[in-house]
């Protein structure tokens, strides 16, 4: 006989901790994901990186952190989250994004799914 748990709150991972930084529904797809390397950081592998998702009423959702790697280990911090977005908005931050840390062309935007 299995036993069962009832009522039990699960703990929710802290953003820099959760693998799952952005979860693709059924019917959603993964639409963008940027990634900059200014000059500044580029001896530390340091990243700032935005995933985007087209949700179903054709909204979009990003989550943008930095990334880098410490003694082999890759961690994240500074995780932001906003559940709903336009297009329009989210071309003006990555837009912003390019002006403040100085990126060359060579680090622009990769698409990595986009239908």
């Amino acid at each position: 006989m299995k036993k069962r748990i009832k009522n039990v709150k699960r703990k929710k991972s802290h953003p820099e901790h959760d693998s799952y930084l952005m979860r693709i529904s059924k019917g959603e797809l993964l639409y963008k994901f940027y990634y900059f390397r200014p000059i500044a950081g580029r001896r530390e592998h340091f990243e700032y990186r935005i995933l985007t998702k087209e949700k179903t009423n054709g909204m979009f959702e990003m989550v943008s952190y930095n990334f880098k790697i410490v003694s082999g280990v890759p961690q994240k911090s500074s995780v932001t989250r906003v559940p709903e977005i336009s297009k329009d908005q989210l071309e003006d931050i990555v837009q912003n994004v390019v002006r403040k840390t100085n990126t060359g062309p060579h680090s622009c935007p990769k698409t990595v799914f986009s239908e």
